[in-house]
């Protein structure tokens, strides 16, 4: 079996499976952020500190954020797409206004926000952020200008670049468990490689059903 016969076969299971798991992950922490953020009280120097003195931007990015990858898998279903069409389309405009409060809220976030990991954080959250606005609206242009094929390459790049944060949670717990650098110390460098990580993937799976979907 050659490996386009492997990534053929065993792709579409990987990657769902893989986006589960992420999803999952970006829920779970969401949870645990809203019982600190609601139900606590502040504790300063600590990492759960920054969203607890700032509970309105947490809860705009991180509930916008979420309803955007809970959802977007649903989007990216050919067998719902076809089915309904007019819930598709009417769906992914809301999903798109969620994606992008989530996007400007991370960035925003970074400016009232005490930035956590240093210099390598904040331009991992700049960088990526403005990366995923662009993604967002180049998949609307297209799809308005019925590019259908380049809507879905691009809302495929969204949708990896939404799940970065998960991809760096899982990282992070690896580098934290396997180095001697302290959590503050990994933020950064875990930040970058989730994102990018998840970009590099997305774009071997566009590439290998470019024309196919």
């Amino acid at each position: 079996m050659t490996a386009n016969q492997l990534i053929t076969r065993l792709g579409p299971k990987i990657a769902w499976s893989a986006a589960v798991i992420l999803i999952l992950v970006l829920v779970v922490f969401a949870a645990i952020r809203t019982i600190d953020t609601y139900g606590g009280e502040p504790q300063p120097g600590l990492f759960e500190a920054r969203y607890l003195e700032h509970p309105l931007v947490t809860a705009v990015h991180m509930l916008t954020g979420l309803a955007f990858v809970v959802l977007a898998p649903l989007q990216l279903s050919r067998k719902f797409r076809t089915g309904n069409l007019g819930l598709h389309r009417g769906l992914g405009r809301v999903l798109v206004v969620c994606a992008l409060l989530a996007g400007i809220y991370g960035m925003i976030a970074t400016l009232v926000l005490p930035v956590f990991g240093g210099v390598a954080s904040e331009a991992a959250s700049w960088f990526f952020g403005l990366m995923f606005i662009f993604c967002l609206l180049r998949a609307y242009w297209c799809v308005r200008k019925r590019k259908i094929a380049q809507h879905r390459e691009w809302m495929i790049r969204s949708f990896a670049l939404g799940l970065g944060v998960g991809t760096q949670r899982l990282v992070l717990a690896l580098m934290i468990a396997f180095t001697d650098y302290s959590m503050y110390e990994n933020f950064g460098p875990a930040l970058w490689l989730g994102f990018a990580i998840n970009l590099v993937v997305a774009e071997i799976w566009l590439n290998h059903t470019r024309g196919r979907a």
